[in-house]
């Protein structure tokens, strides 16, 4: 299973999901869906987007974690 850990990127840069937002043009509805893990159809695009804005790596934003 995929784990989405955006909340935990959120908490540790001390940014809300309106800064990324407005930074990265991803729209409020996508980063609420990977918050709430419901967005199983992430873009390339947007984590992209996600890894530039925190600096960081994909496996930042994800996680597998075997059931």
């Amino acid at each position: 299973m995929i784990v989405f850990k955006l909340d935990d990127l959120l908490w540790a840069n001390r940014k809300t999901a309106e800064e990324v937002k407005r930074a990265t043009g991803i729209s409020a509805a996508t980063l609420s869906a990977i918050r709430n893990g419901k967005n199983l159809n992430i873009s390339v695009r947007t984590l992209d987007k996600l890894c530039e804005y925190f600096d960081c790596s994909v496996s930042d934003i994800l996680e597998y974690v075997s059931k």
